[in-house]
């Protein structure tokens, strides 16, 4: 049996910062003002009140299910703020009374009959790196009980077209054992979201995930030939190509519906060859937007690089990572066909053009993604996802929210939503906080800025004093007109603000084709479809 996975933080029991990792990054909080406050736990799993299951499998689904008290509570929630706050609080009210293990798309179905039923809820689950509260199993009302259906057990790469450049996977395989399999071909999916190593190709494909490639083929989206998916309804399985103008996509259809249309079982995939020239430099700027400029002029070069990043000085600060007194930009190209050297030559250009200064020389360097700010930024980002578990339980509210918008609307857009996040830290903690940018994924036609927020708050309101932040910085996205989502998917927290933004006319089509195969309405309630 495999080291557990932690029910109340990121990783494996044993994962996480050390000591002197968590005293640096207690420091870097109190010299941005965050006072932090004793030394808090989260509860142990004996001490979480857990009722008893209101559900009991039919005999055919028994060898698949269980109610262990542990698997109940690890899939209760994912990893939101809200999430970890709420498992601070012992809040486990709301856990799944069945945890459900299919092996097949039969097994799916025969669960869909089961819970439509009994009057269940049913939460699909992949590798539980949801941020938006997309698998947390708080479903309200009107249900007899909720099952969460988690899909590690149908986690093979299945076949591997060495022709064509493609493989089916199933939905419940995680990153690194996809990437296992793939390696001795060749070819990689490259597809690698901060939650890689916990995530599921599955859930890559019922949120829209981006990874971290920032530029070209980035979004699951991009790397998609055909979906599976069952629904109570049925099976759809889209047809396997390289294109098709036939119609409305089924496969856009799917891909992004969060569970609240189907599972997705399988999928095939284009793959690319592994790279083997590969080059990273780091820039040094005085302003965030002359960053911007820099990157819009890579971007619209038509360069595509791998990565091109800028991370403000707060960003920096936060994490470790620098002084807080420059932007830094990273940028990387990679290729298994040619070597990069005029491509990175042209984007030193961009920078320098726009005021740049060398942090990490790329020339003769294959070490220069490990040195410098470069370097400090790439282990911060690691290690960030570990950060939480140290910050809520000493009342410190650290979250992140990520849109996109177009180039021309950038720099008062970047100020009007710093502004109503400040003002809603000032306004619901009393303190001023912080509030940061990098960008995450940079188009011709507009970056995806990606800000983070961190406060001081009160243990016994930390769930209202975050829920306000985020309402505010929220609807300050929507009203400038950017997504309220580029690729953390829409989940529970942001369904409000996604209703603001896709046409009214649209939602009603969703909720038609949500009635069409969800006839019971069993599906992630509340999620995509209310």
């Amino acid at each position: 049996m495999g080291r557990l996975l932690k029910y109340w933080g990121w990783g494996h029991e044993g994962d996480g910062l050390d000591s002197a990792q968590t005293r640096e990054l207690l420091e870097t909080f109190r010299t941005l003002g965050i006072d932090v406050t004793d030394d808090g736990t989260f509860p142990s799993l004996d001490t979480l009140s857990l009722v008893a299951s209101r559900l009991r499998p039919p005999q055919a689904l028994s060898t698949i299910c269980t109610s262990d008290r542990y698997q109940r509570i690890l899939h209760a929630f994912g990893q939101s703020q809200p999430d970890s706050i709420r498992l601070y609080q012992g809040d486990v009210a709301h856990a799944p009374d069945v945890v459900a293990y299919p092996k097949t798309a039969e097994d799916i179905q025969a669960l869909f009959d089961w819970c439509g039923d009994v009057g269940a809820a049913l939460i699909p689950f992949g590798g539980g790196s949801s941020v938006v509260g997309g698998v947390t199993s708080d479903v309200g009302e009107g249900y007899n009980g909720i099952v969460t259906v988690d899909m590690s057990r149908m986690n093979q790469v299945l076949e591997i077209d060495d022709v064509s450049h493609a493989a089916r996977i199933q939905g419940g395989a995680r990153g690194p054992s996809l990437e296992a399999a793939l390696k001795p071909s060749g070819l990689t999916l490259r597809h690698f979201p901060q939650s890689f190593e916990h995530s599921t190709f599955g859930g890559w494909v019922a949120t829209r995930s981006g990874g971290h490639f920032a530029t070209l083929y980035t979004h699951i989206d991009d790397l998609i030939q055909s979906v599976a998916m069952v629904t109570p309804a049925g099976e759809m399985i889209s047809r396997r190509l390289p294109g098709s103008g036939a119609g409305p996509s089924p496969d856009r259809f799917m891909i992004g519906s969060e569970g609240a249309l189907g599972i997705i079982t399988e999928g095939w995939v284009r793959l690319q060859r592994r790279p083997s020239f590969k080059l990273t430099a780091g820039f040094r700027f005085e302003h965030f937007f002359d960053a911007a400029k820099a990157v819009r002029a890579v971007a619209q070069a038509g360069l595509f690089p791998a990565n091109v990043r800028i991370v403000d000085g707060v960003e920096l600060k936060v994490n470790g990572a620098g002084s807080g007194g420059f932007t830094l930009m990273v940028v990387s190209f990679e290729s298994a066909d040619h070597p990069v050297e005029a491509w990175m030559s042209r984007a030193e250009q961009c920078c320098r053009d726009h005021g740049g200064t060398i942090d990490v020389d790329w020339k003769d360097n294959p070490e220069a993604h490990l040195q410098g700010t470069v370097g400090a930024w790439r282990e911060a980002f690691i290690r960030m996802p570990y950060n939480r578990e140290q910050l809520t339980p000493r009342g410190i509210i650290s979250d992140t929210f990520e849109t996109a918008i177009t180039w021309d609307r950038l720099e008062h857009f970047h100020h009007a939503i710093c502004t109503a996040t400040k003002k809603a830290i000032l306004e619901a903690t009393g303190n001023p906080g912080a509030v940061s940018c990098r960008f995450s994924h940079a188009y011709p036609d507009g970056p995806a800025p990606y800000f983070a927020f961190h406060a001081q708050g009160a243990k016994g309101v930390l769930l209202e004093q975050w829920r306000a932040i985020k309402e505010a910085a929220s609807d300050a996205v929507i009203r400038e007109g950017g997504t309220i989502t580029h690729h953390h998917a829409v989940g529970r927290d942001h369904q409000v603000w996604y209703e603001r933004q896709r046409p009214s006319l649209f939602g009603d089509v969703l909720a038609e084709a949500k009635k069409q195969l969800d006839p019971n309405g069993i599906l992630n309630p509340g999620v995509i479809v209310r």
